[in-house]
């Protein structure tokens, strides 16, 4: 059997998860510590197998009404090889209390492949973006500017002329978060209160891991502006917004630009545009996936999968799709997921 290990410490856990070619920066440390402020209580679990170390996860707990409860693993767990989920669920389930544990480790999967399927693990819609566009960072900016499509391409010269670029910390935050509020009312789309994403910044500057703040500006004033948060040799854009102002400037270009070119100058290896629709078509987020897209890459997906552990999961699952539509329809008029 199985044995389990909790790790208290910050340092040491994320040296071991950031050791997992399967991993991601919301299985770091300061993740769990972010989302203390949504009510989650963060459980940091490493698994060991007969042959040592299989996999590890940061589950997330979280009390619900009528005496239910979520875990979750946000893009984890950390893995060696994606067969190994199965085995490392039913050790997790052992550490947790539930209704379900929730998993969707961030393997980066062709999104064109069916998703795998494993013994005891039932497919599970992704609390996190279930697809996203991943750019090799290891060729350079040349062959990254080459992979571009045309009209990227161009707008990616223009906004290096037209734009200066910037990566700052806290004392760009109110910037930053006026340009995302901005955008956020144009699109209609939901957020979290201001100190969730002061948190981000501040939690995710940790042991083997870093958050910074992306900009594009034209004489001075912010046009565009990133969250961006790396770990494990990948870089993640999170959350980011930009005025209506000088459109000529091409400032979310040169944001992007001025974040691709940090990961460069630290060795990172993937950039993650983070979430895409699944299917562009349609979708309430068809101009974000054209303006993804246009930067060339791989999309990818990350399969989510359940492992019951009550009777209570499959009603509990249908009242948080229920919830979900719900939302959606009073925040946007619409039923649809923003990236469904």
């Amino acid at each position: 059997m199985s044995e389990l290990l909790e790790i208290r410490e910050p340092e040491a856990w994320n040296r071991l998860v950031a050791a997992f070619p399967i991993t991601s920066a919301l299985q770091s440390w300061g993740w769990g510590e972010v989302k203390r402020l949504s009510g989650w209580v963060p459980k940091r679990l490493a698994v060991y197998g007969k042959e040592g170390l299989l996999g590890a996860a940061q589950v997330l707990l979280r009390p619900l009404p009528g005496g239910l409860r979520l875990a979750y693993a946000p893009r984890g767990p950390a893995l060696f090889r994606l067969e190994d989920l199965p085995a490392v669920a039913r050790a997790l389930a052992r550490g947790v209390r539930g209704t379900h544990l929730v998993l969707e480790p961030e393997a980066g999967l062709a999104a064109e492949a069916p998703p795998p399927s494993f013994p005891g693990l039932l497919p599970e819609e992704p609390i996190q973006p279930g697809f996203s566009l991943w750019l090799d960072l290891t060729q350079g900016e040349e062959a990254l500017l080459k992979g571009m499509k045309e009209m990227h391409r161009r707008n990616a010269r223009l906004a290096l002329k037209r734009t200066a670029l910037a990566i700052a910390g806290e004392e760009a935050f109110p910037e930053f978060f006026r340009l995302f509020e901005e955008t956020n009312r144009r699109a209609r789309l939901l957020q979290h209160a201001e100190a969730y994403y002061r948190a981000v910044l501040r939690e995710m500057n940790q042991p083997l891991g870093e958050a910074f703040l992306a900009l594009a500006l034209k004489e001075g004033e912010p046009l565009a502006a990133g969250l961006f948060v790396a770990f494990a040799g990948k870089v993640d854009y999170l959350y980011g917004g930009s005025s209506r102002a000088h459109p000529e400037a091409k400032a979310p270009m040169g944001m992007h630009l001025a974040a691709i070119r940090h990961g460069l100058g630290r060795g990172y290896r993937i950039y993650d545009l983070w979430g895409v629709p699944r299917n562009p078509q349609g979708s309430h987020a068809e101009g974000i996936w054209r303006f993804k897209e246009g930067f060339g890459g791989q999309r990818v997906q990350f399969p989510a999968y359940a492992l019951p552990l009550s009777p209570l999961y499959r009603p509990l699952k249908a009242l948080l799709r229920l919830r979900k539509t719900w939302v959606n329809l009073r925040v946007r008029g619409n039923p649809r997921d923003v990236l469904g």
